[in-house]
């Protein structure tokens, strides 16, 4: 299947929210007024739909999947979503990769990444950035990343900011990860967003660690935040060319209707590659490792016949 941008696209990296995701995140004291403000001057998302009890998440995911070409989505899936997704996977055989939401600090948590495991999912999704009092190298985690190391299973993290306002960015630093991948050498650790404000600490551990990699997730509209002027070529330039086209994942964030899967991703970062490759700097067959084959070989996804 090619996308609209002419190639086969899997997204590695998005979201499964649905209503009981809403309600767990307002029972937690967040207010739709709050996160509208904070989305709107922070994202693309000029508006969210509610979902309800009627609200089809997976036919809506699936619609979206078909109308821009993507072959399939990789998903982080929270608690309150998680019973649904199991029906989903079984709904839509192959247009979804499952990563389950893990908090290292409960004491069933290697309990739940290998239900995740047997369930079908191919990885895990942790949230130092958002953690209060534990860090991604302390000895609580560990022994997530054993269960991980277990059962083969993907090790997503968001270090960096995040549109979360309750972060303590005391623990969003990517180098926190460099100690778990040296213990944990058969793991791969993926940063999300590029380390969304964190790069240069992203890039020092394409250096330091063969087993940390890298998503280009969102809109990265961390750019915009750092003390000298960058852009999405440069990153790419810069990503590609350090750990090299193996270690780099093509990711939209996408999360919320009615914005939807986010084809302006998609669009602007195909667009940024592909002016690197007629400027000499990757090749053809890099772009394709980014935007299918890396998050393919690395899930073990097979296409559909």
């Amino acid at each position: 299947m090619d996308s609209k941008v002419g190639i086969p696209v899997i997204d590695a990296h998005s979201h499964y929210f649905n209503a009981d995701t809403l309600r767990n995140w307002l029972s937690r004291g967040r207010t739709m007024e709050s996160f509208a403000k904070r989305t709107s001057s922070r994202t693309d998302m000029t508006s969210i739909e509610l979902p309800d009890e009627n609200f089809d998440t997976a036919q809506r995911w699936v619609d979206e999947l078909d109308k821009y070409g993507i072959e399939t989505m990789g998903v982080m899936v929270g608690v309150e979503a998680y019973d649904e997704f199991l029906e989903t996977m079984k709904r839509f055989p192959d247009r979804f990769i499952g990563y389950a939401n893990i908090n290292p600090a409960e004491p069933d948590a290697t309990d739940k990444v290998k239900k995740a495991h047997k369930d079908g999912f191919k990885g895990i999704k942790l949230y130092p950035s958002s953690w209060k009092g534990m860090k991604a190298y302390d000895e609580i985690v560990y022994p997530v990343y054993e269960a991980c190391k277990e059962k083969d299973m993907l090790v997503f993290l968001h270090f960096g900011i995040t549109i979360g306002g309750q972060a303590d960015l005391r623990n969003g630093n990517p180098i926190d990860i460099q100690v778990p991948s040296r213990d944990f050498p058969g793991l791969k650790f993926i940063i999300a967003h590029f380390g969304a404000g964190w790069f240069r600490e992203v890039l020092m551990m394409q250096y330091q660690a063969d087993n940390v990699y890298m998503d280009s997730s969102g809109s990265n509209s961390w750019m915009k935040y750092l003390p000298y002027d960058i852009d999405l070529k440069q990153v790419f330039k810069k990503a590609l060319t350090t750990g090299g086209s193996h270690k780099v994942l093509f990711g939209t964030d996408s999360t919320f209707f009615p914005r939807g899967w986010r084809i302006n991703v998609l669009e602007a970062q195909y667009r940024a590659c592909k002016e690197l490759e007629a400027d000499g700097v990757i090749t053809s067959e890099d772009i394709h490792n980014v935007f299918y084959g890396n998050i393919q070989r690395m899930t073990g996804y097979k296409p559909p016949v």
